[in-house]
């Protein structure tokens, strides 16, 4: 999967530049960050892509799997097109048949408020690496300078890749299934 920031974001951020074999395991990093960024928020958000899938509608309708939702490309019952209304994250077809739905869902660019939490966690996650502590469990509280010192708080929620709450209820609302959506219809 694509991630919603790449080396060269975090390196803006960071006032840095990464070069040669960094570049990669930075972009791994982000990565892993956007991996943990779409579980906490329950949906792919980006890239876009093309889906299919076979929906059987409940009171005439099928919910959408994926948001938000750029488009929906067809609606068939048994390979033939059939008439559809689309509304915020869901079609509304008539009969109680299964049908196939292909639509497209995903945002064009990473939100910036995902490219900016993705490199909040990769960001909080590089001083323990590049000290060679490897991915640790506990948080690091404190870093003293003269003769060199790291010291690790014990292992709490918000040690390693982790979100504030705050910040992942505001993720949830802003790219979970509460997204918005355009409601079309075909003929």
């Amino acid at each position: 999967m694509t991630g919603f920031a790449t080396y060269t974001d975090l390196g803006t951020r960071l006032k840095r530049v990464f070069i040669g074999d960094e570049q990669a395991w930075i972009d791994e990093l982000l990565e892993d960050a956007s991996e943990h960024l779409r579980t906490v928020i329950g949906q792919e958000v980006y890239p876009q892509r093309t889906v299919t899938f076979e929906g059987w509608p409940a009171g005439g309708r099928v919910d959408l799997p994926q948001a938000p939702v750029v488009s929906i490309e067809l609606v068939a019952r048994a390979g033939e097109p059939i008439p559809y209304q689309r509304g915020p994250g869901y079609v509304e077809v008539d009969g109680k048949d299964p049908v196939d739905i292909t639509y497209r869902f995903g945002t064009a660019a990473p939100p910036r408020e995902l490219t900016r939490l993705a490199c909040v966690l990769v960001s909080q996650t590089l001083l323990p690496l590049e000290q060679q502590l490897g991915l640790t469990a506990g948080g690091l509280s404190s870093v003293q300078l003269d003769d060199f010192k790291l010291a690790f708080a014990n292992a709490g929620e918000l040690s390693g890749m982790a979100l504030t709450k705050h910040a992942t209820a505001s993720i949830q609302k802003q790219f979970g299934r509460e997204g918005v959506a355009i409601v079309e219809a075909s003929s």
